[in-house]
């Protein structure tokens, strides 16, 4: 797998019969997901109640640390470890990466807001599982599917639409449409309809985004 961490421009139109939107809940989104639809959810980031600030540095290997840095005024880092992705993802088959962060991910993770998975099976875990801290211990995911219906949905926590001026969110956006688009995308696990809703309450302006 390549290291090239500055890709050539790449397609980010939204294939057909995929749906990239910002809600889970819009009556759009529902009803592209009961006739059986693909969809990228690019959720608006301070819209997500259950998540953690993103951040590409770790956690002070003490809270004493974190304490001392708020009486100061300092600020306090995410409280995060990195994260654990598998390489070979079809997912991540058009974005080189290995199975930790890395420096193309630096801007994307400074955009991002883990979601909090605890309330899934514990067997379910995200594409893009962020290690928290031991004192919270959420399981946290930055890109996690799921099966919605007769539908399928791809989750990302990352401001891929707001940072199109960086080659990587260009490319990780790229190598997601190809992902949804593709036989490959089968989630196997459904997350509970109810904890969808919770983790990805509706906004009153939201709307389906096709945008290179």
């Amino acid at each position: 797998r390549s290291s090239n961490w500055n890709p050539p421009k790449v397609d980010t139109n939204a294939p057909e019969g995929v749906m990239v939107t910002d809600s889970f809940q819009a009556e759009k989104t529902q009803a592209h997901l009961a006739s059986g639809g693909k969809v990228l959810l690019l959720p608006k980031l301070d819209k997500l109640p259950h998540s953690v600030k993103g951040g590409f540095q770790c956690d002070f290997w003490s809270p004493m640390f974190s304490v001392a840095a708020k009486k100061r005024g300092l600020p306090i880092p995410p409280g995060t470890l990195g994260f654990l992705c598998d390489p070979k993802s079809p997912a991540l088959a058009k974005f080189p990466t290995e199975f930790h962060s890395n420096w193309q991910w630096w801007h994307l993770v400074k955009n991002s807001r883990p979601i909090q998975f605890d309330d899934t099976p514990d067997d379910y875990r995200p594409m893009v599982q962020v290690i928290d801290n031991f004192v919270r211990n959420h399981k946290l995911g930055l890109i996690a599917e799921t099966k919605v219906g007769k539908g399928k949905m791809l989750i990302c926590a990352i401001d891929l639409l707001g940072n199109q001026d960086k080659p990587e969110a260009r490319q990780l956006l790229h190598s997601l449409l190809q992902y949804t688009d593709s036989r490959k995308f089968a989630p196997k696990a459904e997350i509970d309809g109810e904890l969808l809703k919770k983790l990805l309450p509706i906004t009153r302006d939201s709307h389906a985004l096709y945008r290179r």
